[in-house]
């Protein structure tokens, strides 16, 4: 797939360059990290309760249980994305999120676990393609291009 200036997507990430979202460097999304892990949390916590829930109501009725259950999985995911993408990030699938680095191209990607920001992918790789930080001061731009 290839990235197209107007109305094209790679990867789900419309515009990449012109989406209006902050660019980041290393030491930047690692500061974000502990309110994202806190929301993240949050948002295991809400589900594991909802799952909890679904498990008692379904002595009463299966059905209704899982219908409930899979309305408050989409409702706690749905808030945690707006929450992600309020801070400058993109949410990507079950509680990773990518940040749009300094460099062109590339994200720096982070999924729940971990505790620092230490992958990074292009913007037309997914998860399965993210690569091991070797050197991040090429990430925090604290070396001169000069």
């Amino acid at each position: 797939m290839r990235f197209e200036s107007r109305g094209g997507s790679v990867n789900g990430y419309e515009h990449i360059f012109d989406d209006g979202m902050p660019r980041f460097t290393l030491e930047q999304a690692n500061a974000l990290l502990p309110k994202i892990i806190k929301l993240t949390e949050q948002a295991i916590e809400n589900i594991q309760e909802a799952r909890e829930r679904m498990e008692s109501e379904e002595l009463f009725n299966e059905e209704d249980a899982q219908q409930s259950y899979d309305v408050q999985v989409g409702l706690t995911l749905e808030k945690w994305e707006k929450h992600i993408r309020s801070l400058g990030a993109y949410p990507k699938g079950y509680f990773t999120v990518d940040f749009k680095s300094m460099l062109p191209d590339t994200l720096l990607c982070w999924t729940f676990g971990e505790t620092r920001v230490k992958h990074t992918h292009k913007t037309w790789e997914n998860f399965k393609r993210r690569r091991t930080i070797e050197h991040p001061e090429v990430y925090s731009f604290t070396f001169s291009l000069n």
